[in-house]
């Protein structure tokens, strides 16, 4: 009689900054959070004063390695003169697309005499994205299934 391996299934979330030069950075989802909760002590000199892309990937993790990737989601992400993440602006910014996401989902009670389009969500979030063009994608998906290296930050 054969053995059944049980195969663990897991789930990793992954960010990457790309850098001005087009390095492609990862960073750690713990500093990242740590970034976002408190920007003051926890800055990336290296990005001061600059506004970099950011893409955030979900992977689907067999037996702790790569598998698949789920969800990747590309946004900027804006650093001050000392290297402190714009926590505000990035909040802002997933709280629109927390919002549009909703709209979709759950109608709104309106008069339709009285309705009028509020967009501001709209640009909020799209301000906040970006589209790479078809060969950086395939880095990134390359980089999230640990195909290719890229540097730690």
């Amino acid at each position: 009689m054969g053995l059944i391996k049980k195969v663990t299934v897991s789930y990793s979330t992954r960010i990457y900054i790309l850098g001005p030069d087009d390095t492609l950075y990862r960073l750690a989802s713990a500093k990242f959070s740590r970034m976002v909760d408190d920007p003051t002590r926890h800055r990336v000199e290296r990005f001061a004063g600059q506004r970099v892309r950011m893409a955030e990937v979900i992977v689907e993790v067999r037996d702790r390695a790569p598998c698949a990737v789920v969800r990747l989601v590309y946004e900027m992400l804006g650093f001050d003169a000392e290297g402190r993440l714009d926590r505000d602006a990035f909040i802002r910014r997933n709280a629109a697309l927390a919002e549009l996401a909703m709209n979709s989902v759950i109608p709104r009670m309106v008069d339709v005499e009285k309705a009028v389009v509020d967009a501001g969500s709209r640009f909020v979030a799209r301000g906040g994205t970006w589209h790479p063009s078809a060969a950086l994608d395939q880095e990134f998906l390359r980089a999230a299934l640990d195909e290719t290296p890229c540097k730690r930050l």
